[in-house]
Order: structure tokens, then sequence, then C-alpha cells
């Protein structure tokens, strides 16, 4: 896959930890795992060693929080 798949949606505190709970299984398994990203399924099988990257974005209206992992694509 190509590209960039972005989606977001509304979530409650429960549901949005229950998804960073399976990406946390599916890295901690070191295979191949499935993201859902909205409507779109993709497999991925990220390097033992990520980049992993944290942004906060705070003004006065809304706080942003986004996380970030990145590896080489011919060691996935």
């Amino acid at each position: 896959m190509a590209g960039e798949i972005e989606h977001e949606e509304e979530l409650s505190r429960e549901d949005a930890a229950t998804y960073f709970e399976e990406v946390a299984e599916g890295l901690r398994s070191g295979e191949e795992f499935t993201v859902v990203i909205g409507d779109v399924s993709v497999d991925v099988d990220p390097a033992e060693t990520v980049e992993f990257g944290v942004e906060l974005e705070d003004d006065e209206e809304e706080r942003e929080l986004e996380f970030e992992l990145e590896w080489e694509r011919g060691e996935d």
C-alpha cells in the first residue's frame, strides 16, 4: 500500500484506550498485525526498532495529542 490514509472520529475515552491496546498487542506480538483506519484494514509489520514521536498542540480552544510510529519500509 502506498500513499496515506487518514481518519478522525469521536470515541469515548474507553474506546480510544481499547484501540491503543490493540495496537500495543500487535506491536508486542513481533509479527504482522492489522490496523483498522476508519473502514480500511491495513496489515503492518513494523521493524524491531521504530522511531516513536509524540506531539502536543495546546491553545485556548483545544488540545491535540498525536502519536507516530515510523520505520524503514525495507525492514517491514
